[in-house]
């Protein structure tokens, strides 16, 4: 195929040959444990993380532990951390992020109307905290609290805080001895960005099956992205090799792969060639598998990224960027069905809500708009969103309805409807009317609307270079391809291979929004590597507009 622009060096190479010796698992060490109690507002997934272990590994420690629910002041057991794991956030600093949300609600609220164009926002944005040190101060004559907080930096009320004393009578007096809060920030890490990238695409590019088809459009969307990349000052040098059939040996080929030294090593497709490509990953050879989300071996090599958010870890980055989005003011309808194909997300949630101090109300899927309204207690103004616990066509249609009807009974009320990527395809249909009517959130981990002046751009360029369409599939493999590029090797060129979870530096190609999917990574914790974090909140408004939420 030959393109408008050729950047880089492309060789596709067919290797066939004898197995190589594989590199050991490494044994299980013994490892200290020890108590910790869990704080206000704090997730499983989140102890885990801080601890350097993963929530499967955590679980192990914790039988009978809920993977999505622990209640402030319980006392689990958690891997010992030298030196003290990072400290759970403070309620100052879960106020200040609160206050962040609400400020970016407010600001994408002010934004005008345009129905074809998807507003980006994020939430719960990921900044680097200051740890709290204290020195000492002994007071002097004539000192008073206000001097001494405008002197150190800080409010009399901080000040107070960290000296209860001086809540008494005669607490400020000449001698005695005060503590000041003192802010400590972790130094910034220099980074050194790569100039080439030398990538290694082994994926099954051969044939006309599925896999092949799907794996051809993938690659030809990163090679898009690495032309934006290349434009921008990187050079990406791509060797492509055809991935033998899952039950071939892939050990010879991955000798080859080798001789070429790539920084990034995109695939393999097939599981059972999982193990001898990841074997060679290292600081300077970083492993993504772009499709699979059951990839063991993340597991316990640091250098291989899933690029497709596991399923274990997308109940927990759901219920955070509900309950970062939605307020404490909103009351939460919970419907139930029994069986719904949700049902573990939905009670999750509900858990997490109750134990946060959410108001939540627990209805039958059965209920009516009348015996909703009801069950509100008469209650006539107020922010409400809907919840089922079925992620099927026919609960999407009673639902849409009953929030719709619910809606005329309380007008002075907003009234909201929460739902699952199965609902996706409904929203380019005959009932996206009646989904932007109900004022509906949709909760996936990608989602591409081929609307936008992005998306149309891309989807022409990617018809003239290659002269085809997309495949009909979810997600769509062009622009996972095309994300993928400019969010992993844009972050490479930006920080090299210490890339790992930093935010894209502001105006740089990683940090472009996406048309599907957000390329960025959470640990799982101990000697593993990364799996996507990509989750969004996409909400269908009233006036036809689309803002997708994004919690990073």
């Amino acid at each position: 195929m030959k393109l408008r622009r050729l950047y880089y060096i492309l060789t596709l190479c067919v290797c066939i040959g004898i197995a190589a010796p594989r590199q050991a698992m490494a044994q299980q060490r013994t490892e200290k444990i020890e108590k910790y109690t869990v704080q206000p507002g704090e997730t499983i997934l989140g102890i885990a993380h801080r601890h350097g272990t993963t929530l499967d590994h955590l679980l192990s420690l914790n039988p009978g532990v809920q993977p999505d629910y622990v209640q402030s002041g319980q006392v689990i057991n958690v891997p010992y951390v030298p030196g003290g794991a990072e400290p759970a956030p403070t309620p100052a600093q879960r106020a200040a992020a609160a206050k962040q949300k609400e400020a970016a609600l407010k600001q994408q609220e002010q934004q005008p109307v345009n129905p074809s164009k998807v507003t980006y926002t994020t939430v719960g944005a990921n900044k680097p905290q200051p740890k709290i040190t204290y020195k000492e101060y002994k007071v002097k004559k004539k000192d008073t609290a206000y001097g001494i907080a405008k002197t150190n930096g800080i409010t009399v009320d901080k000040l107070i805080e960290a000296n209860p004393i001086l809540k008494q009578d005669g607490g400020l007096k000449k001698g005695v001895t005060l503590r000041i809060p003192v802010k400590v920030y972790p130094p910034k890490p220099k980074y050194t960005g790569l100039a080439t990238i030398r990538v290694a695409v082994i994926l099954p590019m051969l044939g006309n099956g599925v896999e092949n088809v799907r794996s051809v459009e993938f690659y030809r969307g990163l090679l898009m992205g690495v032309d934006e990349l290349k434009k921008a000052g990187t050079n990406v040098v791509i060797n492509v090799y055809n991935e033998p059939a899952p039950d071939a040996s892939i050990a010879q080929q991955m000798v080859q792969v080798m001789l070429q030294s790539p920084d990034v090593i995109v695939g393999p497709l097939y599981p059972t060639h999982f193990t001898d490509v990841t074997a060679v990953s290292s600081k300077h050879t970083k492993v993504a598998v772009p499709f699979s989300s059951k990839v063991p071996q993340v597991d316990y090599r640091p250098e291989v990224f899933v690029v497709n958010t596991p399923a274990s870890y997308e109940t927990s980055l759901a219920i955070d960027l509900f309950m970062t989005n939605f307020k404490k003011q909103t009351h939460v309808i919970m419907l139930h069905s029994g069986n719904g194909s949700k049902k573990n997300f939905s009670e999750s949630l509900q858990r997490r809500l109750g134990s946060a101090g959410y108001d939540v109300i627990s209805l039958a899927s059965s209920s009516t708009a009348q015996q909703i309204n009801v069950a509100l207690l008469g209650k006539k103004r107020g922010e409400y969103i809907i919840v089922p616990d079925d992620a099927s066509e026919a609960t999407m249609k009673q639902m849409l309805a009953k929030t719709t009807e619910l809606q005329k009974m309380l007008p002075e009320s907003s009234i909201s409807l929460l739902g699952f990527d199965t609902w996706l395809p409904s929203t380019e249909g005959s009932d996206r009317n009646l989904i932007h009517a109900a004022d509906t959130y949709i909760l996936t981990s990608n989602y591409y609307y081929p609307y936008t002046a992005a998306a149309k751009a891309f989807r022409a360029n990617y018809e003239t270079w290659f002269k085809s369409d997309f495949v009909k599939c979810t997600p769509r493999m062009a622009p996972l391809g095309y994300d993928f590029a400019r969010g992993f090797l844009g972050g490479m060129a930006t920080y090299g291979y210490d890339f790992n979870t930093q935010s894209p530096q502001e105006g740089s190609v990683a940090a472009q929004p996406k048309l599907q999917s957000e390329p960025r990574f959470i640990t799982v914790g101990g000697n593993g590597g990364y799996v996507s974090r990509s989750m969004w909140l996409v909400r269908f408004k009233k006036d036809m507009s689309i803002v997708k939420i994004a919690a990073q």
